[in-house]
């Protein structure tokens, strides 16, 4: 079995992949600015190691990365506000780290593959729908800028033969798990945990912009195999996405109509005048196309969304949540 640094293992994904890998019994190296160790299930098979460091400094990449097979870099500040305000603090919380990382890895003995975790949102706000890895770029936040930053910055040490590393541009991930840190990220989920608690739900607008929704296991299995088969970690980015648009609209009545089935209860939908501050790309219609990942690897977007959100409810009942 390998030895894989997580880092962002506090986080949403992080802490599912975590979970995954701990199970199949590799031996983890897992990451946050947080102190303690993340809330996986112990695992008798699997070697965990925690780390609370700053990931901008070279010697804590140097003793994280020593014999380590595979970096999965998850860790990330989303606050698409926060980096709007403050351009350069962003740029150094986000693009620093992975600059570091990959001078740091250029010293190592053997070649380390690198995971990024990035967005689909580097398309920019009006895309020619379905979005796959033809499309051209088109950063329209300071956020996405820096995604793709980091992906030129991988992609060229990729070419230069100093990693292996590839890029998966992720959709609007859902799903049960740990909660996310930033309330301006994970809308699905935020409304999901409303409805399991009988709240109401509240749409801007019509709730006609369209998303692509992925769950959270597709996104976990995207990254393992992505880690592991050959050819992929050749530099380029991938989209990872199911393949289906639903308006927000949509999206909201299905969680309704599973609080119903599931819970025996009505949950309102307040429609609200839409924030006139909404950036840019808040307004995006969005459906990805991921056949080039799924060519490479076999991967398949197993979760639908009315499957998803169900699953959310069944685990939250059962968490007592």
């Amino acid at each position: 079995m390998s030895t894989i640094v997580i880092t962002g293992a506090h986080g949403y994904i992080g802490s599912a992949l975590a979970e995954k890998l701990a199970a199949e019994g590799h031996s983890l190296r897992l990451v946050s600015r947080s102190r303690g160790p993340p809330c996986i299930e112990p695992m008798r098979s699997a070697k965990v190691e925690y780390y609370a460091v700053d990931l901008r400094d070279p010697q804590s990449w140097s003793r994280m990365l020593r014999g380590a097979d595979t970096v999965v870099h998850l860790s990330s500040r989303t606050d698409l506000r926060a980096a709007e305000a403050n351009p350069a603090d962003d740029e150094d919380i986000n693009v620093r780290p992975v600059q570091t990382l990959v001078e740091t890895a250029h010293a190592a003995v053997k070649t380390l593959t690198i995971v990024f975790a990035s967005a689909v949102t580097i398309a920019g706000p009006d895309p020619h729908i379905p979005v796959d890895e033809t499309t051209p770029d088109n950063p329209c936040s300071v956020y996405d800028r820096h995604k793709l930053a980091c992906e030129t910055i991988l992609r060229e040490a990729a070419a230069r033969g100093v990693i292996r590393a590839c890029s998966l541009r992720l959709a609007n991930v859902y799903g049960y798990g740990r909660a996310s840190i930033n309330a301006n990220r994970g809308i699905l989920n935020a409304m999901l945990k409303r409805a399991v608690g009988g709240q109401p739900l509240t749409l801007f607008g019509d709730g006609a912009y369209v998303r692509d929704f992925i769950h959270v296991h597709d996104v976990v299995d995207a990254v393992r195999l992505a880690m592991t088969e050959s050819g992929v970690c050749d530099g380029r980015h991938y989209v990872i996405a199911s393949g289906r648009g639903h308006t927000l609209a949509e999206a909201y009545g299905l969680i309704a109509e599973v609080a119903l089935a599931q819970m025996g209860r009505r949950i309102e939908i307040i429609r609200v005048a839409e924030p006139l501050d909404l950036h840019p790309i808040e307004r995006r219609n969005f459906i990805g196309n991921s056949r080039a990942f799924q060519g490479r690897t076999g991967w398949r977007p197993r979760v639908d969304l009315r499957a998803g959100i169900n699953d959310y409810f069944v685990r939250a009942a059962g968490d007592g949540d």
